[in-house]
C-alpha cells in the first residue's frame, strides 16, 4: 500500500518546514496502518507524535479501543540517502515495530472479509481471529536513481521488505523482493503524483497502480489517491481522500478516509475507515526575520542556501518563478539562484528532491505561509 502511505506522511503535515514536530489525535474507524490484527478495527481513539523533515520521518502512534477491538502502537521511521545534482542515486531505509492485544481478555471479533476473495489460501490461522495479541517487526531497503527537471521528477527503486511477527501464538516469518517506479509533477499548489509497486511472493506476484494529488494553500490542504491491485492483493479498487485547514496557528482540524487497504508483506486487508482529529505543531514559533534587501551580484537578484541546510540538489519557487520549481546551481558549500528582478517585494521557497516544501531557519525573511510552513521575502529596492 505505498502510495496510500506515503500519501497519509505528506499530506498530513504539508509543506513542512525544515524540521518540525507534530501531536495529532484522531477518532473514528481507524484502521491500523501497520498493525495487522488492529486493521479490523471499527472505534478508536489514536493518538500520535511525529518528526518529520525533508529526509527524515519518525512517527510513534497508540490507537485506545472504544469497542471490542484491540490495542496496539506502533513505532516507524524512515530515512533517505540520495546524491546531489539533478539525476543520481537514493537509498532508503524504513522500519517499525508494533505491539497489539486483546484490552478486555476477551475474544476479538473476526475481520471484515475484503471486498473480494484474495487470489491464495489466506496465511492468518484461526486463532488469531480470536486472539490478536502479538507483536512484530518490519524493515524495508530500497536504493534506487532518481532524474528531475523541474517540476518533474522520476524515481525508481528495487529492493526487499522483511517482517517476523507473532499473532495469536502463530508465528511468522516473510521477506520479498519488492521494486516501484513513480513520477511526481509538482506546479504549486498541486502535486501530482503516478506510481506502480510490485512484490514478488513464492506463489504470486502482487501488483499495485495508482494516482495521487494534493493541494496545498493558504490554510486549506486537500488530498486524494485511487488505485487498483492489478495482479495478487484484493479484487478492488483501494482510496484514500482526506482534508484539513489551519484553525489556529500550529492547530490543524483534518477529517480522512480510506479503503480497501492490503499490505502484501503481512498479507493482512482492512475494510474502510473514517476519521477525524487535529494536528498540533509543537515547540512554539520561531523567531521570524524581517524581511530583507536582496543581495546582487553582476545587477541581478541572488538568493543562496548553504549545502547543509540543502540537505542536496534543491530547486527555488516563488512569485518571480510562477511558483514552479527551477533547479539552483551549486557554488562550493552554497547553492545559488540568480535572476532579475523588478523592484518589489516577493515570496519564495525551496524544494528538495522529493517534492518537499521548505524554508531552513538559517534564512533571512523566513515568515509563515499561514498553512502550518514557512515561505521567505524578499524585498528588492
Amino acid at each position: 500500500m505505498p502510495l496510500l502511505a506515503a500519501l497519509a506522511i505528506i499530506a498530513a503535515p504539508h509543506a513542512a518546514p525544515a524540521q518540525e514536530w507534530r501531536a495529532s489525535a484522531r477518532v473514528g474507524r481507524v484502521t491500523g496502518e501497520s498493525a495487522p490484527a488492529g486493521a479490523s478495527g471499527s472505534s478508536s481513539a489514536v493518538l500520535g507524535l511525529a518528526r518529520s523533515s525533508p529526509r527524515t520521518w519518525l512517527g510513534l502512534s497508540a490507537a485506545i479501543p472504544l469497542s471490542d477491538d484491540p490495542f496496539w502502537a506502533v513505532l516507524g521511521g524512515w530515512q533517505r540517502l540520495d546524491t546531489r545534482g539533478s539525476a543520481g542515486l537514493l537509498l532508503d531505509l524504513s522500519g517499525h515495530g508494533f505491539i497489539q492485544r486483546q484490552s478486555d481478555g476477551g475474544l476479538a471479533p473476526a475481520p471484515s472479509p475484503a471486498p473480494g476473495p484474495l487470489p491464495f489460501p489466506s496465511p492468518t490461522p484461526s486463532p488469531l481471529r480470536s486472539d490478536p495479541s502479538g507483536h512484530g517487526v518490519s524493515g524495508e531497503a530500497m536504493a534506487g536513481a532518481f532524474a528531475r527537471w523541474a517540476p518533474l521528477r522520476l524515481e525508481a527503486r528495487a529492493g526487499v521488505a522483511t517482517q517476523s511477527s507473532t499473532l495469536g501464538g502463530v508465528a511468522q516469518d516473510r521477506t520479498l523482493p519488492t521494486g516501484d517506479a513513480r513520477v511526481t509533477y509538482t506546479l504549486a499548489p498541486l502535486t501530482l503524483q503516478l506510481e506502480s509497486r510490485g512484490w514478488l511472493d513464492a506463489r504470486i506476484t502482487h501488483g499495485y497502480a495508482g494516482a495521487g494529488l494534493q493541494y496545498a494553500r493558504g490554510p486549506i490542504a486537500l488530498w486524494g489517491s485511487l488505485g487498483r491491485w492489478v495482479s495478487g492483493g484484493l479484487d478492488a479498487m483501494a482510496w484514500t481522500a482526506g482534508a484539513g485547514a489551519e484553525v489556529a496557528p500550529g492547530l490543524m482540524l483534518q477529517v480522512g478516509g480510506r479503503g480497501n487497504a492490503f499490505d502484501p508483506l503481512y498479507l493482512s486487508a482492512s475494510r474502510s475507515s473514517f476519521w477525524g482529529g487535529l494536528s498540533l505543531r509543537l515547540g512554539g514559533s520561531r523567531s521570524v526575520a524581517a524581511p530583507v534587501p536582496t543581495r546582487l551580484r553582476d545587477g541581478r537578484a541572488m538568493i543562496e542556501l548553504t549545502a547543509h541546510d540543502a540537505g542536496g540538489a534543491p530547486s527555488i519557487a516563488g512569485d518571480f518563478t510562477g511558483w514552479k520549481p527551477v533547479p539552483m546551481r551549486r557554488e562550493g558549500s552554497r547553492w545559488i539562484w540568480t535572476g532579475p528582478l523588478a523592484p518589489g517585494v516577493y515570496h519564495y521557497a525551496f524544494v528538495a528532491g522529493d517534492g518537499t516544501w521548505f524554508v531552513p531557519e538559517s534564512v533571512p525573511g523566513r515568515q509563515k505561509d499561514g498553512m502550518g510552513g514557512w515561505t521567505a521575502v524578499l524585498v528588492v529596492s
